[in-house]
């Protein structure tokens, strides 16, 4: 299945973004590919496939670069090839245009080796610096908030401009939306997501001191890793136009990454070859090349024929089973940060009812939808216990494992004791009127259809009659939640940078599908946004706290997904953000 998502900070984060795939060149091009490409000859030495390891964030480029600490060397081959399955073709090629929001899991894919990062993000979540587009970047000043960002001096555009402080004062204002900024032609901005952009009140530098950018905001913004990310060439966009001009990417996506687009076969295909002005050390394969997939189930297909050799997919143990059986591969099922969650309709209907949202949570059995969902990958069976925070990381709770077990009869004495009666089997509220309610999910996604049923069987257990419609045509905020939804079913991540959790839980977020409200959750995400470093894991803790205690929505299952790697091709990096495989793909390679 492909999914859309809303911008993400960093590369990556997008659920169905990741069905990629990679051939090795030295064997022949695959299968798929109209023909073989390679610019380069001979072999390049390189840091050498890596052991998973810790992983680690750094804000100067004296620390590592990369999640996983290198191995010792060995000696790539650079006639080497790669492809990669995406989603259909882009009609627009900037990922931050709110006009190019659907195709933002293939653009996260592509532009990751072509559009630079100040921070990349790594499958396992860790930012880690762009050294080589920045020497640092450091907060130099708290009140106000002040960052300084220093630019490699070396750092240019495939084109031949440098990069400098220009192009960070054009993301910023193209991607804050203020309407004192304006695109080509006199138009405003409309960007996908202004989050951080728009709590900036400069960004400067001098024509005499190009590669120092400083950005004071005007109100704090804690998570200032997250910005600057897939950096837009100004010249190029302010030529051509933000929001509709970059629609030829061989001409309009000049790169300041490893690799620069080559060709484009409209419908098919894009190839990546390394970029010759690349200022750091150069891709370990000569190309990669894009392939436009209509399903998972092609990139399927296209793997265990031995067409590609490495997938990320969410596929069902049947599956799973199909690609253990391939030949040459190393399969790996991972629990990703992508999530089901069930959500209530807090604004109309039955769910304005804590009492009720209370009851529905206390009758559904996340242990049984963990080991349904989970067991058959060979993956822990259990319900995700936080939104912010994934198992491991610093200051992670399993807050919610009062919810593990269905307690449906403890459920009836709480509905009992507000009003509520069961008559014949039906429940009713308190002023004798039957309570139903209907839970809408989508129907391509596979494990809600599954869920779905499991929440009515609970439902029924304390006289709540559910009726279930995969009617949905997303998932996520994408997925267009119908007028007088009731319960629904959709898809989540728990976030790389815990703070966006504000538009989910804020009165009036952005992605509040809930319409809650509540002033001491309003209090504390005020409170996140300017906290010192030290604070952040106790207030994270405290926000996904009170969201149980409040009952506000109640997350499911973490959503499986299993990468294929042929044997052979070193230096990928499977995580729970499956999304971001991407993140080092200069990186990647075969032994000669």
């Amino acid at each position: 299945m492909v999914t859309t998502t809303t911008a993400a900070a960093l590369p990556g984060s997008s659920r169905g973004a990741a069905t990629g795939t990679s051939t090795g060149g030295p064997r022949g091009a695959s299968p798929r590919a109209p023909g073989s490409s390679s610019p380069t000859a001979g072999a390049s030495t390189a840091a050498a496939p890596r052991e998973p390891g810790p992983s680690s964030t750094s804000t100067t480029a004296a620390a590592a670069t990369t999640t996983l600490p290198p191995a010792a060397n060995v000696t790539y081959d650079a006639d080497a090839v790669a492809s990669y399955g995406v989603g259909p073709q882009p009609a627009n090629w900037n990922i931050h245009a709110l006009t190019a929001s659907a195709a933002y899991p293939t653009l996260a894919q592509i532009l990751a080796q072509v559009w630079p990062s100040a921070f990349q993000a790594a499958p396992n979540g860790a930012a880690v610096l762009n050294s080589s587009l920045l020497s640092s970047a450091q907060q130099v000043s708290s009140s106000p908030q002040t960052l300084l960002y220093q630019i490699n001096p070396r750092a240019v555009w495939s084109d031949g401009a440098p990069i400098t402080y220009r192009d960070f004062q054009y993301n910023w204002r193209a991607q804050s939306g203020r309407s004192q900024f304006r695109d080509a032609g006199g138009q405003h901005f409309t960007p996908l997501d202004d989050a951080g952009y728009i709590d900036i009140a400069s960004v400067s530098g001098t024509p005499a001191d190009p590669y120092s950018v400083t950005v004071v905001f005007s109100k704090p913004y804690a998570d200032w890793r997250s910005l600057f990310a897939y950096l837009m060439p100004a010249q190029v966009a302010e030529a051509v136009g933000f929001d509709h001009g970059f629609t030829d990417p061989v001409t309009d996506l000049v790169s300041g990454g490893p690799f620069v687009v080559s060709e484009l076969q409209a419908g098919y295909s894009l190839e990546l070859v390394r970029n010759a002005r690349y200022w750091g050390n150069p891709a370990n394969l000569s190309s990669v090349t894009y392939y436009f997939m209509g399903s998972t189930a092609e990139a399927l297909d296209a793997v265990t024929a031995g067409e590609l050799q490495v997938a990320a997919l969410e596929v069902p143990p049947s599956d799973l089973q199909q690609l253990q059986a391939a030949n040459g591969f190393s399969v790996q099922p991972v629990a990703s940060a992508t999530y089901e969650d069930l959500d209530f309709n807090e604004a109309a209907g039955p769910f304005r009812s804590a009492v009720l949202r209370e009851a529905v949570m206390m009758s559904v059995d996340r242990g049984g939808m963990a080991t349904s969902a989970l067991g058959p990958y060979g993956l822990g069976a259990k319900p995700v216990e936080n939104r912010l925070l994934l198992p491991g990381a610093p200051g992670y709770s399993a807050n919610g494992t009062n919810f593990d077990q269905p307690a449906p009869s403890s459920a009836l004495r709480l509905l009992a004791a507000a009003g509520y009666t069961v008559t014949g089997g039906h429940l009713e509220a308190p002023g004798g009127q039957r309570v139903e309610a209907t839970l809408v999910f989508s129907g391509s996604d596979p494990v809600a259809s599954e869920l779905a049923g499991q929440v009515a069987s609970g439902c029924a257990a304390i006289g709540l009659k559910v009726t279930v419609r995969g009617t949905l045509r997303g998932l996520g905020a994408a997925a267009g939640l119908p007028p007088g939804w009731e319960m629904a079913i959709e898809a989540r991540e728990v976030p790389q940078f815990p703070s966006v959790i504000a538009s989910r839980y804020a009165s009036g977020g952005a992605a509040n599908l809930d319409s809650y409200s509540d002033r001491a959750m309003d209090s504390l995400l005020t409170e996140l946004g300017s906290a010192a470093p030290g604070q952040l894991s106790s207030l994270y803790d405290q926000v996904d706290a009170l969201a149980w205690k409040d009952f506000v929505d109640l997350p499911l299952v973490a959503v499986p997904i299993v990468f294929a790697v042929e044997r052979g091709l070193l230096n990928l990096e499977p995580g729970p953000y499956y999304a971001n495989l991407a993140w080092d793909e200069q990186e990647w390679g075969f032994a000669s």
